[in-house]
């Protein structure tokens, strides 16, 4: 699967030094991609790693530069790859290492290693082991407070778009850690389109709006709250029954090959969802994922096994 950022798939990652037999990655139509500016900074110098000792290759001290960022007190040094991880970190607040060696490191697994620990050491970032029943236990990471302040600075995002930090609800951990792979797939079918993604909602943020223009159509007569609810979901992209928003898991705002701003709905299913549950998300125009275990009762209850487009491995 090719390696997408988030947003902007190519900001930074091309400024961090390549092995000399490794192929530059190719654009969807073949071409090099253009180089863009790297992540911003408000205050900050640039150094070179560390020199190599004979006979040492560990990642961390491979050739590069690393940039000095402040933060309070702090100063905290960073390379783009990290700076990279740290963006996607964010915008999904929980990522499975594992996903994150995938699509920010290429599968680099010990890259990957060497930088979470030189994060670590700085605290900007916090790692947790999910022990599964009947499963194998996965290592998620999340950004910690600091981590927020140094990628509000020096991300590079749009000034919208919503970051995390912190676990939260720990029995939907596993279920928000696969949110990252959803995000690629989709992303990965939109690109393929000529489309470019822009901004990540999570359903955090579209309930907190949804959540407010309820509390503002409290006064309202019903037939008032319906108006302005229906507006409300038109606005966000959404569909509604009667005064019920339905939020799907991630929304992907995304610019199509001619321009025109879309939105696309994504949402992941699990075998707990009641099949009336299930033909819901479909009845709102989600586009739906599952896990491979999950999945034969899902095309079930659909009735339609071209419904569930994708399918991620348990």
């Amino acid at each position: 699967m090719a390696r997408w950022d988030i947003l902007h798939r190519d900001n930074g990652r091309d400024a961090e030094p390549r092995p000399a037999n490794e192929s530059r990655p190719q654009g969807t139509n073949g071409t090099t991609p253009s180089v863009r500016r790297g992540p911003t900074e408000t205050s900050s110098t640039t150094t070179p790693e560390r020199p190599e000792r004979p006979g040492q290759s560990s990642p961390e001290r491979s050739p590069g530069r690393r940039t000095q960022y402040r933060y309070g007190a702090r100063t905290y040094s960073l390379r783009n790859l990290e700076i990279a991880a740290m963006r996607d970190i964010g915008t999904f607040r929980t990522v499975d290492v594992r996903d994150l060696a995938q699509f920010v490191y290429g599968g680099d697994e010990r890259r990957l290693k060497y930088d979470l620990e030189s994060l670590r050491g700085q605290g900007l970032v916090e790692e947790k082991t999910l022990f599964r029943a009947h499963r194998s236990a996965r290592k998620l990471v999340t950004l910690t407070a600091e981590g927020l302040g140094i990628i509000r600075k020096a991300s590079g995002l749009p000034p919208d778009q919503r970051i995390y930090h912190g676990f939260v609800k720990p029995k939907e951990l596993d279920h928000d850690a696969d949110l990252y792979k959803v995000y690629q797939k989709a992303t990965e079918e939109i690109r393929k389109e000529g489309g470019n993604p822009m901004r990540v909602r999570l359903d955090f943020e579209l309930k907190e709006s949804i959540n407010r223009a309820k509390e503002a159509a409290g006064h309202l007569s019903k037939d008032e709250q319906r108006r302005l609810l229906a507006a409300v979901a038109e606005e966000h992209g959404l569909t509604i029954d009667d005064t019920t928003i339905h939020l799907p898991d991630i929304q992907v705002e995304y610019q199509t090959l001619d321009g025109v701003v879309e939105r696309q709905n994504l949402e992941l299913l699990s075998r707990n969802y009641r099949e009336d549950g299930i033909r819901g998300k479909v009845a709102a125009g989600f586009k739906i994922y599952a896990r491979s275990g999950d999945t034969s009762r899902i095309r079930r209850a659909l009735h339609d096994t071209g419904m569930v487009r994708e399918v991620l491995s348990v």
